[in-house]
Order: C-alpha cells, then sequence, then structure tokens
C-alpha cells in the first residue's frame, strides 16, 4: 500500500487526507497545532464560483457538490445555499458582464442582476451607488472550522493516522522521501506539503524554492443587526460581508499586500481597518450604529500569478520535477477553504492515477524564476483583465 506523510492540518491538508483515505492509501497527517488551529480558523467561509478564470470555476463545481453532499449527510456540518451578490457601480459593469458570460460557459449558475432586482434578493441592503451586480444563487458559506474537524473525523474512521502537536523539522526528497519530526523520521512514498503559509518554508527544507508568500487578512464580527443579507461582496468599496449565525454580519477583507512572517505577525486586526469596514456595513444597511464584536488578522499566501501550486513542484524553474515523490498544495490566495475540495482531489488523483492537475495550478508553470513579485488580493477586479479598462 503507498505511505503518504501530509504537512499540514488546515482545510487543504485534511482534505488531501480525506480524499487519499477514501482510496485505501496508507496516510499520515501531521500537524504542529491542531486542526484547523491557524488560517483555516481564521477563514471567513465564504464558497463561491464567481471567480476569474475558466480552470477555478470548473474546480469550484466539485467544491459545491462536495459541501452540499457533506452538509446532508452529516448534521455536524451545515452548508448555507444563501447566494452570492457581487455589487458594483458602472466602473465595474464591463468586467461583470464579462465574467458572467465566461462563469456560465464555465458552467456556473450566475446571472447579471439590476438594481431592481438586488433589492429583491436582499431587502434589506442599501443599494446606494450601486447600478450593476452579479448573483449565483448556489452560492453561500459555511464555518471552515466545523468543515475542518467534520471532514477529520469522518476520515480517521476510515484509518488516517492523525498526529496533532507534530513539528516537522526536516523534508528529505528523494526516491523514498521522508519527514522528520521532533519524534523521529517518517518513511513515505510520497510527502505532500499542505501547510498554508509555512509551505515554502517547508518546502526549502527540502531545497526547492516555492514561489509563494504569506500576507494578512483581516475580518470581524459585528454585534447583532437584525438582518439576514446573505452573502454580498462590494466590488466598488472592496468588503465582503456575510450574516453569522447571531444575526450578526462576519466582515471582512482588509488585505495588507505586504509579506508577512508566519510566525511573527499581528493577529490583532488594525484600527483604520474596524473604523472603515464598520462605516462601510453602517452605509450598506442604513444602520444608525454597528458595534464590533471581535476581529482578527489570519494570513493568506500568494503566488505570481494567483493561481495555487497543486502538484509535483521543479527544483529548478521552467525544468520538469524529478520523481521524488514530494507535492505541494498551496498559495491558495485567501480561497482555500472554498477551493480545498477540489484541491484534496486533485492531490489524490495525481498519487493514485497519475493524472496531473489543471495547466493552471502545475508548480512547473513557470518558464522562468518568477523572482520577487507583487501581492495581489483575490477578489478584487482591479487590474484583473487589461483589455476592458
Amino acid at each position: 500500500m503507498t505511505r503518504v506523510t501530509v504537512i499540514g492540518g488546515g482545510c487543504i491538508g485534511v482534505s488531501v487526507a480525506s480524499h487519499l483515505v477514501e482510496r485505501d492509501i496508507d496516510v499520515r497527517l501531521l500537524d504542529k497545532g491542531y486542526a484547523a488551529g491557524e488560517t483555516t480558523g481564521k477563514a471567513g467561509g465564504l464558497i463561491f464560483s464567481q471567480l476569474h478564470e475558466p480552470a477555478d470555476v470548473r474546480a469550484m463545481a466539485y467544491s459545491l457538490e462536495f459541501f452540499r453532499s457533506l452538509s446532508e449527510r452529516d448534521n455536524h456540518f451545515t452548508f448555507h445555499e444563501s447566494g452570492f451578490l457581487r455589487l458594483g457601480t458602472e466602473a465595474e459593469r464591463p468586467v461583470f458582464e464579462h465574467e458572467v458570460a465566461m462563469q456560465r460557459e464555465a458552467g456556473a449558475d450566475v446571472r447579471l442582476v439590476e438594481p431592481d432586482e438586488m433589492g429583491m434578493i436582499y431587502p434589506s441592503l442599501s443599494l446606494d451607488g450601486v447600478t450593476v451586480g452579479t448573483y449565483s444563487p448556489s452560492d453561500g458559506y459555511a464555518d471552515p472550522h466545523t468543515f475542518t474537524t467534520t471532514l477529520l473525523a469522518d476520515a480517521e474512521a476510515n484509518g488516517l493516522e492523525y498526529r496533532p502537536g507534530t513539528r516537522v523539522i526536516d523534508v528529505t526528497a528523494s526516491e523514498s522521501p521522508s519527514v522528520t519530526t521532533e519524534e523521529g523520521t517518517i518513511e513515505s512514498d510520497v510527502v505532500v506539503i499542505a501547510a498554508g503559509p509555512w509551505s515554502h518554508r517547508l518546502a526549502a527544507l527540502a531545497d526547492v524554492d516555492l514561489p509563494a508568500k504569506p500576507y494578512r487578512a483581516q475580518a470581524l464580527v459585528t454585534a447583532p443587526v437584525g438582518v439576514d443579507v446573505g452573502t454580498v461582496y462590494d466590488a466598488h468599496e472592496g468588503v465582503y460581508f456575510r450574516t453569522t449565525q447571531d444575526t450578526g454580519l462576519l466582515v471582512g477583507d482588509g488585505t495588507e499586500e505586504v509579506e508577512a512572517d508566519p510566525d511573527d505577525y499581528s493577529r490583532r486586526a488594525d484600527f483604520d481597518f474596524l473604523a472603515t469596514m464598520s462605516e462601510t456595513i453602517e452605509r450598506r444597511l442604513s444602520a444608525a450604529d454597528v458595534g464590533v464584536q471581535n476581529a482578527w488578522a489570519g494570513l493568506c499566501t500568494a503566488t505570481p500569478d494567483c493561481f495555487p501550486l497543486v502538484g509535483r513542484p521543479p527544483f529548478e524553474s521552467g525544468a520538469e520535477p524529478r520523481p521524488d515523490g514530494l507535492l505541494v498544495a498551496a498559495g491558495l490566495q485567501g480561497h482555500g477553504f472554498m477551493r480545498s475540495p477540489a484541491v484534496g482531489r486533485a492531490i489524490a488523483e495525481l498519487i493514485c492515477d497519475d493524472r496531473p492537475p489543471v495547466a493552471e495550478w502545475r508548480p512547473t508553470r513557470f518558464d522562468d524564476d518568477p523572482g520577487d513579485f507583487e501581492i495581489e488580493e483575490m477578489l478584487t477586479l482591479e487590474g484583473k483583465y487589461h483589455n476592458l479598462e
């Protein structure tokens, strides 16, 4: 039986492990902390197919069905299919029209909407200044921590060996790769690095220069506002928000487009972020005052072209990977939670069927060393389509 060691107990690592266990693979999952204890536990939980590239839209079809199926068969996890509305002005209309046509062709259930229809979708929403939007009734949200722990429990019941509190200190890439922890060395046939913002450091232990940069993103939860607005992204203001179970709102973005140290970054939300988001939400809900109950900052991981790194990495830019059993699943650009089912399936198909992931996700796609690169926030539309500007 193939032996696989997965490093990282967030939604990506757990999804990889779960998909492999379903294929009768012998899997050990290592985590320096505990499941969903870092990046995953701080995620906003949005699940949507309104993405910028066809490959991502098609991958999300699998993820959406995975979330629905898990929600139906396991009462610990709920996928809230609340719909997802993007708001824009005439400045965003060309991009919205372009993306809706592309997304529909790729199979997404999405349409262009005008203010009258938006008002019927979410009556509590103030549409001041909004002239156009896009809407998918099939999108929604879920709790990332609950998803990850539910999937982990299922995988453990099916034979997964889970080792929380296990810090990796070395990774050896060879014909028989191994992972060295503080407790000893684990021999494997395949090692999968799925450690979020720590992935580039773990890859470096195996002499792989992974083009990935961690960066901060921020979120807050408001006091109850008494309205249900499902899931909304204001493309003009650059803020997303969704209903919480106690009728408050989870509000996010606050992206800081500079590289962060995953072991030394501010986990507290900035005052400017809190003030700006509060003003935006008060305006969008026509509310006099929106109180903040909780706020935090977490990390996302960027790549040079905003596509994830899923598959066998090269040891030199432009070179083919050596058959050494080292795989990566990283660089999800802030959309790791909602794409985790598709990433888990991609890694399982690569290991079990030798089926490579989509070309846009392959770590070998960079012909030249990308070197230093600018971090780009994923949700924003600015600069995505220069031919439409």
